[in-house]
């Protein structure tokens, strides 16, 4: 978390200046422990949203945490058939989220199999490849409004 958070910090500094990045437009994309990861930095405030696909987390978020995200944009992505991560960890995300989301700006795919034909110890568990083969993803990013 720590390295993740001074890399973005360093991107958005006048070290950084030179590079040609859109400060306001920083997304994250997780997958796996890295949506899990991904969501507990959202509430940072520091990114424009997220795309996080199947995510792990068996708890409830805390309501400071839901509180945070009640305004940054979120597509979540998992599979019905995920043998990894129970897809209840994103149903249950997803409610939390829509419950509070006062822009209204949660999407969820859920599909019933998995989309890139993983099977065996791994079957469900590739709505990571899925989400970023999904065009729309990126125009909805780009759709946004810059971060405020």
């Amino acid at each position: 978390r720590g390295k993740v958070l001074k890399f973005i910090d360093w991107i958005c500094s006048q070290e950084a200046q030179d590079m040609e990045v859109d400060r306001d437009r920083i997304f994250l994309f997780g997958f796996s422990d890295g949506a899990t990861l991904g969501v507990e930095l959202l509430t940072t405030l520091r990114f424009a949203g997220a795309v996080v696909a199947a995510y792990g987390f068996t708890g409830t978020l805390p309501p400071l945490a839901v509180e945070r995200l009640e305004t940054v944009p979120i597509w979540v992505f998992h599979s019905a058939d995920d043998v990894i991560f129970p897809v209840a960890c994103s149903d249950r995300l997803v409610a939390s989220l829509k419950g509070s989301n006062i822009q209204n700006n949660v999407r969820f795919t859920r599909f019933d199999h998995d989309q890139e034909g993983f099977t065996g110890s791994v079957q469900g568990h590739s709505t990571g490849i899925t989400a970023s083969r999904t065009p729309e993803i990126y125009k909805w990013m780009l759709s946004l409004p810059p971060k405020q």
